[in-house]
């Protein structure tokens, strides 16, 4: 069994009780935003499409047949890498550049004729005609310059170089480094005008190989005349010029026209023609016909189309909260009023659809790998069975409409899921999850193996299959094991194994009490028989109505001597010197009092709340009617316990059996029969009040209850027969017998 926490007790502030009822309703909209947009954005599992998506070898889940005529496409790999080959495929396109040729050729002439002019002046001496060279328009150094002015030497330059450079102009001298544009290609596109043709690549030149070839000439032409060469490098440089450029527009254009042309079909695909048949391995053929029907479903859908599925599983999320929360607030009314409890099923709601998403959408693998247990353990761990029952049934159907999961998942999930919920009903050590862990294997196996076997599916399809449902199983009872504790910190909730660590009695805070408040300590200790005891009846978390019981009186250690258990016998009660008002506000106190001591030992909520739920808004009839008797006026208000009443079984078994402890004692002769009428009376009594109204109990739970206790009693007040008492020793040998024995 778990434990049930509620709502932290105490009345808000008067003037924070807008804020936080504000504050209070604005979660429970973010909690409902959350999950519908999360509902919006899923992405589908094994929709109308995703059905569709497989990898090569894998086993077909389901046969697919075509449902009209559709082309097969080329995978992607294979499309792309045919798409570059054919842009490679498309030589570069050159364009000649006949006026940078003409213009370069004319701009050598008019030099070659001014200089020939300085050249062939006889009047000019050397020193003059270098100076008047370099005022010609071409750069040339004193060398170049000094070079030409002999007439010699320059009458042959310049007669030469004019067919030289036209030479290497005709070749094609290319704008940008050759290598970078030709590399690879044989042939060229060269154009010109209107008309292209086909040129070897290797005719073209760039500007420095231009310069060089004409260096070759000139040195074939001069021979060992190295100043003679020198000056045709020099004379050269400003008229190399690019005569062919470079058309990457239209080359790249041309590349991608030859992109678009390379079919992206392979074959054709009829109408009712088998693609894939169930449980057979899909091929690479078989891949190719899935992905092309699948690409032709979605271009199908319009934008109506996809507008739709995020709507509809918006509507179904919508459908799973109200259903749940309706269900919470009918049966569970402590739960639904609880925005704590509410988070964490949200969280949990929305780690199981993550955990769809990156299993079956992403990763591509087995919907049955889906650790749906998840959900169940925890919520099992850390309240009761109904609630865990409820939210695992509504979450399995949820998530397989949501993400479109096949119909077997339902089945798995419940079966993994109840037992899940029960198989930590009685979680009482962390290695209890080990238990956990093999029922629900069993169960997802169990589960797996039948459906499959219905359908006939191969032995290795099951076992697969089966393997997963075992993974999932573990991954579930490992992550709720490992996120429990976190999960009760965030959410204050409490696990029995919490609970078991409270029952401790040698806690510091309770050994406190053995020594320092002895008879609150011994009544706490009957209290706790009893309403563990009455749990167990009635079915409620027995483990925590004991616990409540340790703790739910620990504030009268801060006054110990003024509670009638721990006075004694002889000595006269404290309350005599004091009114009844005061006695009725020291009285009072230790509920304040145990609420201050449970915050410094952080005691979890669902302990917590006993301390101030066990006396609910009862009077405390013996100073409210001692006060009417010297003040008529006496307001009830004033002698009642602040409250709140009891809101779960446990705090209103605590109470009744608060009540019967106290009561008993005073008992004279506590025979059975008026134990029993002593127990009825006091359980009348607390539902007259209206004390029980909270609590969702019913009158056949209080007639167990009342049953229950009894027997508790009647052991704690069993009076034993006196032993006879000995004969004396008639002799000092007798005497020494019996000492010995």
């Amino acid at each position: 069994m778990t434990s049930s926490d509620q709502p932290a007790a105490g009345p808000a502030l008067p003037d924070r009780a807008r804020t936080v009822r504000w504050g209070f309703h604005a979660v429970r909209l973010v909690i409902v935003t959350v999950l519908l947009a999360a509902a919006a954005v899923l992405p589908t599992g094994q929709g109308a499409l995703d059905k569709l998506r497989y990898r090569e070898g894998d086993i077909a889940r389901e046969r697919v047949v075509a449902p009209a005529d559709f082309r097969i496409q080329k995978d992607d790999i294979s499309l792309r890498r045919e798409q570059e080959e054919a842009a490679l495929a498309v030589p570069p396109v050159f364009v000649i550049d006949q006026r940078a040729r003409t213009d370069a050729l004319e701009r050598w002439s008019a030099f070659q004729e001014r200089a020939l002019a300085v050249v062939s002046d006889p009047d000019v001496g050397p020193r003059e005609r270098a100076e008047k060279l370099k005022l010609l328009g071409v750069p040339l150094d004193a060398s170049a310059a000094e070079a030409l002015s002999a007439p010699g030497r320059a009458r042959r330059a310049l007669t030469d170089m004019g067919g030289w450079l036209a030479q290497v102009l005709d070749a094609g001298i290319v704008s940008e480094k050759k290598s970078g544009l030709i590399l690879g290609y044989r042939n060229v596109t060269l154009r010109q005008g209107d008309s292209e043709a086909s040129a070897p690549a290797t005719r073209f030149l760039d500007r420095r190989e231009a310069l060089d070839r004409l260096s070759g000439l000139a040195r074939a032409t001069f021979g060992a005349d190295i100043r003679g060469v020198t000056l045709v490098e020099a004379l050269a440089a400003p008229f190399v010029v690019a005569s062919v450029t470079y058309d990457r527009a239209e080359t790249e254009w041309r590349r991608s026209n030859a992109k678009s042309a390379v079919p992206d079909m392979v074959g054709m695909v009829k109408k009712d023609e088998l693609i894939v048949d169930a449980n057979e391995r899909v091929t690479h053929d078989a891949l190719l016909k899935l992905r092309s029907l699948r690409n032709l479903e979605a271009a199908r859908r319009s934008q109506t189309e996809y507008l739709y599925p995020p709507l509809a599983r918006m509507l179904l999320m919508l459908l799973f909260i109200a259903a749940f929360a309706t269900y919470l607030r009918m049966e569970l009314p402590w739960v639904y009023g609880d925005n704590g409890m509410l988070a964490m099923f949200t969280v949990l709601t929305l780690a199981v659809l993550g955990c769809v998403v990156a299993i079956v959408t992403v990763a591509g693998l087995s919907e049955f790998a889906v650790p749906l247990a998840l959900a169940p353990l925890v919520v099992a761990s850390l309240m009761e069975k109904r609630p865990a029952l409820v939210f695992t049934l509504m979450l399995s159907v949820l998530v397989m409409a949501v993400a479109e999961l096949r119909a077997p998942f339902v089945a798995v999930a419940m079966m993994g899921g109840v037992t899940a919920v029960y198989s930590v009903q009685r979680l009482r050590h962390r290695w209890h999850f080990v238990r956990a862990f093999f029922a629900i294997a069993l169960a997802n196996l169990a589960a797996i193996s039948a459906w499959d076997l219905a359908r006939s599916m191969p032995l290795p399809a099951v076992l697969n299959d089966g393997l997963w449902g075992l993974l999932s199983a573990l991954f579930a009872t490992a992550v709720a094991f490992g996120i429990l504790p976190l999960v009760e910190q965030v959410f204050r909730l409490t696990s029995d194994i919490t609970l078991l660590e409270l029952s401790d009695l040698n806690r510091p805070l309770l050994r406190r009490m053995q020594l320092e408040a002895p008879g609150t300590y011994h009544h706490s200790m009957v209290v706790g028989s009893l309403a563990e005891a009455a749990a167990e009846a009635i079915h409620a978390n027995s483990l925590l109505a004991r616990v409540q019981a340790y703790y739910h009186d620990i504030g009268k250690l801060s006054k110990p001597e003024y509670y009638a258990e721990n006075e004694p016998a002889s000595s006269r009660s404290r309350h005599e010197k004091l009114t009844p008002s005061m006695s009725a506000l020291v009285v009072k106190s230790h509920i304040s009092e145990g609420l201050d001591f449970a915050k410094k030992i952080r005691l979890p909520r669902a302990v917590r709340n006993a301390i101030p739920e066990h006396h609910g808004s009862m009077v405390m009839a013996f100073f409210f009617h001692k006060a009417l008797e010297t003040d008529p006026t006496a307001r009830r208000e004033d002698y009642s316990y602040p409250g709140p009443r009891p809101r779960s079984k446990e705090t209103a078994i605590l109470m009744l059996a608060d009540g019967v402890e106290g009561a008993s004692r005073a008992l004279a002769e506590p025979t059975p029969s008026r134990i029993r009428g002593l127990v009825q009376r006091i359980i009348e009594e607390r539902v007259r009040d209206g004390q029980l109204d909270e609590a969702n109990i019913t009158i056949s739970e209080l007639a167990r209850i009342r049953e229950s206790f009894i027997p508790v009693l009647t052991a704690i007040f069993h009076v034993r027969a006196p032993y006879p008492a000995a004969p004396k020793p008639q002799n000092k040998r007798e005497y020494d017998s019996r000492r010995d024995a």
